[in-house]
């Protein structure tokens, strides 16, 4: 689906960039919170590193808001990248993550998903599916975006 205003491979590389980031940051982390291993029952990661850690995501998430929104598109085009963004990246995280240090080793596996506005733990397959509506969502938003002719519709009709 060719969009104008939407840079599918721009925004795909800017999201699997992100991800390497991120997943190489939660690496080092984790070594660091957690010598002995990271798994269930998870323990509490100290009061300043949470502080430091939810900054960061909030930071993250200004980045992908920055990205998607940098030549101030269109409302629904904005979202529309603001959604692929989000919703590569954190698949990408994942198997990157996977990649490095086998975790997860099933989608079942418990981790922290989100730290905002406090840590969120839920097995993988959470993460996984609300990435993959991200994106359909974001494929929605782009396609109800396109002029009616390039999708199917006769100029004009409604």
């Amino acid at each position: 689906m060719s969009a104008p205003g939407f840079p599918w491979f721009r925004l795909t590389v800017f999201a699997v960039a992100m991800a390497v980031v991120e997943a190489a940051c939660v690496v080092t982390l984790k070594k660091l919170y957690f010598p002995d291993g990271w798994a269930p029952p998870f323990h509490p990661i100290p009061p300043d590193g949470l502080r430091m850690e939810q900054w960061r995501e909030i930071a993250t998430l200004v980045m992908i808001v920055a990205v998607a929104f940098l030549d101030r598109p269109p409302v629904r085009i904005g979202l529309a990248r603001g959604l692929w963004i989000f919703g590569l990246w954190d698949l990408c995280y994942y198997l990157f993550l996977r990649m490095w240090t086998g975790f997860p080793a099933r989608m079942g596996d418990r981790d922290v998903v989100f730290l905002v506005p406090r840590p969120w733990i839920a097995p993988v397959w959470v993460a996984g599916v609300a990435s993959l509506l991200c994106l359909a969502a974001a494929l929605v938003l782009v396609r109800r975006a396109l002029p009616r002719a390039s999708h199917g519709g006769a100029p004009g009709s409604r």
